[in-house]
């Protein structure tokens, strides 16, 4: 069965679709097949992450969500390490247009729900990840409600663990028990273990990986993923560590 993750932030700025687009592609590369869905209609970055700067005349989720497309036709293969895996990206949208379309028609969000239903079994997929948007707007509620785990991401400064009440109360509103949570960019000097306990006082939960700021990261941003383009990086190696744990449907 396959499953579904989503990752969510209640701020920006936390690297959350860094994180995901990492992730997806080191699922890929274990030999699992993977889709990541950028739901982030208002501000997308997964395609950037994977250097598709020109999407056009590419579908895209926008295309989707206003009937211009089946789903399936939105996503983009994505090279991998050689093997058994297989990688998709679903980019939220191409262009201003897109937005402005599905602002003056609207949409019914119920159609997000079917798609992730019809890419699992169109694309044969191990694993479904969904990147949200920051907060919480109709997309990011049917994506958390979608999902089987919930990966919180957040930085250890104050500004965003003031919300980590509204987050753990969203989360629990919408049933998703089965959470993870990822303290990211924990700038030098500040002891890692700390700015995990920080996270985990406030979130009433165990931090799954602590990580630290990696200046490499912005560089490589638009040209290579990350794990791809540093793949012994220590940041890459605590990916692949937390894997398994993410997996695990105990």
């Amino acid at each position: 069965m396959a499953q579904i993750i989503a990752l969510h932030s209640h701020r920006g700025g936390t690297g959350r679709s860094s994180i995901a687009a990492n992730l997806a592609r080191l699922m890929a590369d274990s030999g699992r097949r993977v889709a990541l869905v950028d739901t982030d209609i208002q501000s997308p970055a997964a395609h950037v992450l994977f250097g598709l700067t020109e999407l056009a005349p590419r579908a895209t989720l926008a295309d989707y969500l206003i009937g211009r497309c089946e789903v399936e036709d939105a996503a983009v293969p994505l090279p991998i390490a050689p093997g058994d895996g297989a990688l998709f990206l679903v980019p939220a949208r191409a262009e201003a247009s897109g937005i402005h379309e599905i602002i003056a028609q609207g949409y019914d969000v119920g159609l997000l729900r079917e798609g992730f239903d019809r890419l699992i079994e169109a694309l044969r997929l191990d694993l479904l990840l969904l990147d949200t948007h920051a907060g919480i707007n109709n997309e990011t509620v049917t994506a958390v409600a979608s999902a089987h785990r919930l990966i919180v991401v957040t930085r250890s400064c104050r500004l965003d663990l003031t919300g980590a009440g509204e987050t753990v109360e969203f989360a629990h509103q919408l049933g998703c028990s089965r959470r993870a949570l990822v303290v990211n960019m924990v700038p030098p000097g500040m002891d890692g273990h700390q700015a995990g306990q920080r996270a985990e006082a406030a979130y009433g939960m165990k931090a799954t990986a602590v990580l630290p700021y990696a200046p490499e990261l912005a560089c490589v941003a638009g040209d290579r993923l990350f794990a791809a383009a540093h793949p012994e990086h220590p940041v890459v190696a605590q990916f692949r560590a937390v894997i398994p744990s993410l997996m695990d449907e105990d």
